[in-house]
């Protein structure tokens, strides 16, 4: 193996997209908002 202990960029995107995607979709599963609590601009 040449390379080093380094996690490859990509994974850490994957990891990132199905995080929020599964966190997305369990918030609005049980009904709540993605949006909620956060100060919209007027």
């Amino acid at each position: 193996m040449a390379e080093s202990n380094a996690v490859p960029l990509w994974w850490i995107l994957v990891f990132l997209v199905l995080a929020l995607g599964l966190g997305a979709f369990a918030v609005s599963s049980v009904g709540g908002s993605l949006v909620a609590g956060v100060a919209l601009p007027a």
